[in-house]
């Protein structure tokens, strides 16, 4: 009987979206990265968002780079990345993960990812791509259609958001079909201490079949304060939901290859 796995097999890409703005989308990919490299797993979190996002700002603990995906591409050689350039433009955190940042100079273009995804594959690095609430951009396609890549859904525990969550599910099915649905795991995440009444169980009974699975992230005071993610500040059961995510993911892939 085969070990259970605990990450995505390489050269599988993972994605994460959030159902909306403020979901705890970008907050929940640095937590996978973090878990991935504590299992040895070389991570580069991607800012795959239109206009970039904060992710270098909430989670490069250790390091931030000046520089960031435009930059970078601009210094390429008939867009091949090489190791110099992705080294400055890449920011870390503490637990060793790489992150490469949108500065916003420019829109997100599929010529970028492209690349990206090729540096990757080369250096045998798993990309996790943090793609935002809007997925019909033309540069995301690609990355959306990876063979047999997972994707986080990221809810907020609120009643208006996961009502509206409909909309996200058949986005997602829009952009790459019922199989990326087949392949979601939905993270409910808790953004407020006091709780909101939301009946899990009774969501899980109404997407079953649809997509594979529903998580929750419990509130964390750390993540809350809206600082700097430092990993080693989390709380023990909001770790423990990350290790949980990422084993959920690895399963989604596995069953569709």
């Amino acid at each position: 009987m085969s070990p259970p796995l605990t990450w995505v097999p390489y050269p599988t890409a993972v994605i994460v979206a959030g159902a909306c703005g403020g979901a705890g989308a970008t907050t929940t990919a640095l937590g996978l990265a973090n878990i991935a490299v504590t299992q040895g797993v070389p991570i580069v979190a991607v800012d795959a968002t239109p206009a970039g996002d904060d992710i270098a700002d909430r989670g490069a603990d250790a390091m931030t780079a000046e520089l960031g995906i435009e930059q970078l591409l601009a210094t390429t050689s008939d867009g091949i990345i090489g190791d110099d350039a992705f080294m400055r433009a890449s920011s870390h955190t503490s637990t060793g993960a790489r992150i490469l940042q949108r500065t916003g100079t420019t829109l997100a273009n599929d010529r970028e990812y492209r690349a990206i995804a090729d540096y990757l594959r080369a250096r045998h690095a798993s990309g996790l791509y943090s793609v935002g609430h809007r997925l019909g951009a033309d540069y995301l396609a690609p990355i959306l259609r990876s063979r047999h890549a997972p994707m986080a859904l990221v809810v907020p525990c609120r009643v208006d958001a996961i009502n509206r969550m409909r909309f996200t599910l058949d986005a997602i099915a829009a952009a790459a079909g019922r199989d990326l649905l087949q392949r979601t795991v939905i993270a409910i995440s808790h953004q407020d201490p006091n709780g909101w009444k939301v009946d899990v169980d009774l969501l899980r009974r109404y997407l079953e079949g649809q997509i594979h699975a529903i998580l929750e992230i419990p509130y964390d005071q750390h993540l809350a304060s809206g600082t700097l993610i430092e990993p080693s500040r989390l709380a023990p059961p909001t770790v423990t939901a990350y290790s949980m995510l990422a084993r959920a993911l690895a399963e989604a892939s596995d069953d569709a290859s």
